[in-house]
Order: structure tokens, then C-alpha cells, then sequence
């Protein structure tokens, strides 16, 4: 017997979206109509990445979404994410590929 697929989402899940509208909307707020396009058009980009990168095994994707929060949070400390900076210094980008280019290596010798 086949399972029935649920078209209508259940009431934790229309929980779920309610408390993303109100989220993402609260964040918006303060912005202008332009500028929600533009965060907006960036976040369906971001989607669409972590869409394509749920192939990947769930634990692996787990440390993947581990390992963006770490270099966004690098990004944040070393001040590449403040507001009177408006660009990525092409050095701090260098130095996040040293480091993974770093970590590979030691992966493939061990």
C-alpha cells in the first residue's frame, strides 16, 4: 500500500513558516524597497546553494553548514564584515584559501 503524500503542510510546519516570515521580515524592516530586492535576490541564491548541497551525505552537510558559520564568523572578527567595509581585501581571501588548501594537505597525508 502506497503512502499518501501529504499536500498541505502540517501545523508545525506552517508554524515553522510563519516564524520564518516574521524572522526574515523583522530583519528587513529597516530597509529600503530596493534594498530588500537586493537581500532578497542574494538570500534565493543562498537557498538555491544549500538546495544543491543537501546531496551531500547529512553529516557531511552538517560540517559543510559547521564550516560557513566558522569563516563567516572569521570574516566577522577580522572586521571584513563591518559596515564602514565595503569590500573583501583580496589578502583575507588568500588567507582562507592557505588555510583550507593547509587543512587538505594534512588530510592527504595522513
Amino acid at each position: 500500500m502506497e503512502k499518501k503524500k501529504n499536500v498541505s503542510p502540517s501545523v508545525e510546519e506552517a508554524k515553522l513558516r510563519i516564524e520564518l516570515y516574521n524572522d526574515l521580515s523583522a530583519e528587513l524592516s529597516d530597509l529600503s524597497l530596493e534594498e530588500t530586492r537586493i537581500v532578497l535576490e542574494e538570500m534565493e541564491k543562498y537557498v538555491k546553494l544549500i538546495v544543491s548541497n543537501v546531496n551531500m551525505e547529512r553529516r557531511l552537510f552538517l560540517v559543510y553548514s559547521e564550516c560557513v558559520d566558522i569563516v563567516f564568523d572569521y570574516f566577522y572578527k577580522i572586521g571584513q564584515l563591518s559596515p564602514d567595509n565595503d569590500s573583501f581585501d583580496p589578502d583575507i581571501r588568500k588567507h582562507i584559501d592557505d588555510v583550507l588548501i593547509t587543512i587538505a594537505n594534512e588530510h592527504d597525508a595522513s
